[in-house]
């Protein structure tokens, strides 16, 4: 749980409380999208573009 507040909060700088509010597929949804951004950069950056 402290992960994903921690991930949220530095991505979209939303306080823990309005994390801890959100309903869990909805954050969860949020953090899939962090990830897949995440993986995209990775594969770019190994791709050489």
């Amino acid at each position: 749980m402290l992960h994903d507040v921690h991930q949220l909060a530095a991505r979209y700088h939303w306080s823990e409380d309005a994390i801890l509010r959100l309903p869990l597929a909805r954050r969860a949804a949020y953090l899939a999208l962090i990830e897949a951004d995440h993986d995209r950069a990775l594969f770019e950056a190994l791709d050489g573009r």
